[in-house]
């Protein structure tokens, strides 16, 4: 039985968009897939059934990619699902990333940020590496429009066949 392994580390609506996205998305998954969950979800309800592994480190951060290396080697998954671009580097494994859209790519400059020139440059730079790697690291795509499945194929010069479109949907929870 193949061992599939979500980064699940931002997981809920306190992360917005992404948030939600990954809490649907477990939510409609057999238990049997193993999470990569922040320690402040280990209490959570919803996950309860889910095998899970603690990553302490925000997404973003130099140190998280350390962290998830070292679980990911503990959990030795057949397959790793990471629903943003912030995918581990350095993991050889087979991959499967979510890219929901590439804003960032089309709003940019010091107008967009609170930050300095220098630092916004700069971090600007790993953002523009790390979507391009994990593009072509990526054993596959997964994109919530057409419209981002064609700028992807075009802006990476990728084969049409490793992105999939699966629009998302609407949670009943937003209603109750």
């Amino acid at each position: 039985m193949s061992r599939i392994c979500i980064d699940a580390r931002m997981w809920g609506i306190k992360h917005t968009g992404i948030g939600r996205y990954v809490e649907n998305l477990i939510a409609n998954l057999p238990e049997k897939v193993i999470l990569i969950v922040h320690p402040g979800l280990k209490d959570e309800s919803k996950l309860k059934d889910f095998e899970k592994y603690y990553a302490r480190y925000h997404p973003y951060s130099y140190l998280a990619q350390f962290e998830m290396l070292w679980l990911l080697w503990k959990i030795k998954p057949d397959l790793l699902h990471v629903p943003h671009f912030t995918i581990p580097v350095l993991w050889p494994g087979k991959l499967v990333v979510t890219i929901h859209d590439l804003i960032k790519h089309q709003s940019r400059g010091p107008a967009t940020t609170t930050r300095h020139p220098l630092i916004y440059w700069a971090k600007y730079i790993q953002y523009l590496f790390i979507v391009w790697f994990a593009v072509h690291r990526a054993n596959h795509i997964i994109v919530p429009a057409l419209y981002w499945k064609d700028i992807l194929v075009e802006k990476y010069k990728l084969n049409a066949n490793s992105v999939s479109v699966t629009y998302e949907g609407v949670s009943d929870s937003l209603y109750r």
